[in-house]
């Protein structure tokens, strides 16, 4: 008969359960901290992932199941070994807060030996050694939580050798003259000299411009050039829509497909710019190697943050706990029941709760629950069954394929980087800008060829300037006219605002904009070796200048009712300066309600 061991572990810790549990819950972390080897994920059957320790010498093979959490207090796994010296293993791990401050961490291990290589095995690995490594890994993750804020640093020493400290020094040298801010780089520096291995495989541009206190774009921007000068690689991110996890990691874009396939989920995807094509930086190999391969576990808690709880229930019985949730919408489902179950976490939602599972699906409508829910998980089903609760907002820290491909310095840096021919992808929301210039060809007539075209050639340059600056970009001219894209409907407004104001202060005749604004899905193709853009948004976009007479800009409704908009032309455009038509656009049954707003 196997032969089973217990043990439980308990440590006082001075953070609180919501600081810990990004540390505590990052298994693939904690495990390398730990000193366990690196595993390998050899597939997936039935919902249960078959993995391997890559160690020599002792063959260790096991079935492991979901892990199962409560953000941010509990999360437990059991594995089932098919080879090597445990035949199974289970573990919780607890963090209770304490009064007034604090987390007690309990950590439970029931494991069971296989032969009698687990019977000398276990006190010595698991009841002493693991007991050893687990307490002073958790208390240095107490230290850098309290204490440095940063769960990336490695306090074991310098990560960048002398050729690599030389390299970065020489290119930032080269990046500050392209204007890139030297704070940045010092950041930057600190990052790539001490962050750990697993933190410098992902280097997420809007998360570290978020812990640094820097602008966004200028961190984006400036990762874009360091790309561009050697010191950083780029890659895009395929994240799949359920588990939000990476499918695919290409070096260019022209790799990436319409369709994916997540190997955990089991399922196939639509790829979309706005949501799963995230953008990524790693040191370049010349400054600091990286291996992005090496993984010490397959699943963590910490890899789908955007799910508050995922908990199994057996048949005929409930579960209560409490968890932590964050102010929007969630969407609750289990295994096996139809549809799912529209939350809204509010201050001022219930705070005690019952989520009854039935076969014939959930309740329609939207329910209201506070931020620190009592929940209790029925199940009145014959089948056990797994409950989530999912966030329903994604990331707003992951740099999208959208928001790079907008900005006119990917496209000034990394032009070759486009689409295969053929190949579509679905970008969900753009704001797409058209202009014309008012009257360009009596110019010509009127004051000549030359000083004409230099006229019309300022008024590009004014226009690309002020685009960029709202983080746009020119997607290309026509004519005398331009196509612009943005990531938000008042970024186009502010920009031809500002470009406007410009164009009718330099000489004479002033010259004037005629400009149209929309914002909607559209498709990402490759046109004549550039990003392009393609789909009825784009169709009304190009023909909304039609509608102006110049010095103003006609903007759709989607534009008009953005609350960033409302805001910025009640104080910055003149009384009555806005009026509301019906226009006709060709191709399109029925008229669509339009603005038009003076911008000269």
């Amino acid at each position: 008969m196997a032969k089973e061991f217990h043990y439980t572990w308990t440590w006082d810790l001075e953070s609180s359960p919501e600081a810990l549990w990004p540390l505590a819950s990052d298994t693939n972390r904690f495990n390398r901290d730990t000193g366990l080897p690196p595993m390998q994920l050899l597939g997936i059957s039935n919902g249960a992932k078959l993995v391997k320790f890559k160690i020599p010498l002792i063959d260790i093979r096991w079935e492991e199941d979901p892990f199962e959490w409560t953000y941010p207090y509990r999360f437990g796994i059991l594995r089932r070994y098919k080879s090597g010296p445990l035949a199974e293993m289970r573990v919780d791990c607890r963090l209770e807060p304490l009064q007034p401050s604090g987390t007690r961490i309990i950590y439970d291990v029931q494991v069971k030996a296989a032969n009698i290589l687990g019977d000398i095995g276990i006190p010595l690995a698991i009841g002493f050694i693991s007991a050893k490594r687990f307490e002073s890994t958790f208390k240095r993750y107490d230290l850098i939580t309290s204490n440095i804020g940063s769960i990336v640093m490695n306090i074991k020493g310098r990560n960048l050798s002398s050729s690599g400290q030389a390299r970065f020094k020489v290119l930032s040298e080269r990046l500050k003259e392209q204007g890139v801010d030297s704070s940045i780089l010092s950041h930057l520096y600190e990052y790539m000299n001490y962050a750990d291995d697993l933190s410098i495989q992902r280097m997420r541009p809007y998360a570290l411009a978020d812990g640094w206190k820097a602008d966004r774009r200028t961190v984006l921007e400036s990762f874009l050039r360091a790309t561009r000068t050697g010191l950083l690689d780029m890659y895009w991110d395929i994240l799949c829509p359920e588990c939000r996890g990476v499918t695919d990691d290409y070096a260019r874009l022209s790799d990436l497909h319409a369709t994916a396939h997540c190997n955990t989920c089991q399922i196939d995807f639509t790829t979309n710019f706005d949501h799963n094509v995230e953008v990524i930086f790693r040191p370049n190999s010349a400054v600091r190697p990286v291996d992005a391969t090496v993984e010490f576990c397959v699943g963590s808690p910490q890899r789908q943050p955007h799910i508050a709880f995922s908990l199994t229930v057996p048949p005929h019985e409930q579960l209560p706990f409490s968890t932590v949730l964050n102010e929007g919408r969630y969407s609750l489902h289990a295994s096996e029941i139809p549809g799912t179950q529209i939350l809204l976490a509010a201050n001022d939602g219930l705070e005690q709760i019952d989520f009854r599972a039935r076969l014939n699906g959930w309740p329609t409508g939207i329910t209201k629950l506070g931020l620190s829910p009592n929940v209790r998980l029925i199940n009145d089903t014959d089948s056990t069954l797994t409950f989530e609760l999912v966030r329903t907002a994604w990331s707003d820290q992951a740099a999208t394929a959208a928001d790079v491909t907008t900005l006119q310095v990917f496209r000034d840096l990394f032009s070759s980087e486009v689409l295969r021919p053929g190949e579509e992808i679905s970008v969900g929301a753009t704001t797409l800008m058209f202009t014309d210039l008012r009257n360009s060809t009596r110019l010509y007539r009127d004051i000549g060829d030359a000083p004409a075209f230099g006229r019309v050639r300022e008024h590009f340059e004014i226009l690309e300037q002020a685009v960029t600056a709202e983080g746009g970009s020119i997607v290309k001219t026509m004519g005398d006219a331009i196509m612009a894209a943005f990531r938000n409907p008042v970024s186009a407004v502010r920009a031809v605002w500002n470009a406007q104001k410009q164009i009718s202060a330099r000489g004479e005749p002033p010259l004037s904009l005629k400009v149209g604004i929309h914002h909607g899905p559209c498709i990402v193709v490759n046109l004549n070796d550039r990003l392009d853009y393609f789909g009825s948004t784009v169709n009304i976009a190009a023909r909304l200048p039609n509608f102006s007479v110049g010095g103003e800009a006609v903007l759709s409704e989607s534009i008009r009712n953005d609350q960033e908009v409302i805001e910025f032309l009640e104080k910055n455009s003149p009384p009555n300066s806005l009026t509301r038509f019906q226009g006709d656009i060709r191709g399109y049954d029925q008229s669509i309600e339009l603005w038009r707003v003076r911008i000269q």
